[in-house]
């Protein structure tokens, strides 16, 4: 394989089609080092990675505020002004039995 046959098509995959570098290297049987070499000395590539961290990041805060939604949802009770009074009145004598008898 021409080197410049690979740099192509590692250039193609990997902003074009938007694979990972070690996901370049297993299709096009080139190492994970010369990928990323030969992409360190892009101009765009730095731009590339910034957008695919900030995709990232998008990705796991919206992952996260769906874990969050599913987890309050298996709340067996509704969440009242009662209710936060008498967890907070249990914890209060809990610490304080601590902090005193301990």
């Amino acid at each position: 394989m021409n080197p410049s046959d690979w740099k192509q098509r590692a250039e193609v995959l990997f902003f074009g089609d938007g694979k990972k570098i070690t996901e370049v290297s297993n299709l096009l049987s080139v190492s994970v080092r010369s990928i990323s070499k030969h992409f360190n000395g892009l101009p765009h590539y730095e731009a590339e990675v910034a957008r695919r961290k900030q995709a990232a990041q998008v990705r796991r805060k919206e992952c996260h505020r769906l874990w969050k939604q599913k987890s309050r949802n298996n709340c067996p009770h509704a969440i009242t002004r009662e209710t936060l009074k008498i967890e907070h009145t249990t914890a209060v004598r809990i610490l304080s039995k601590e902090r005193f008898f301990n």
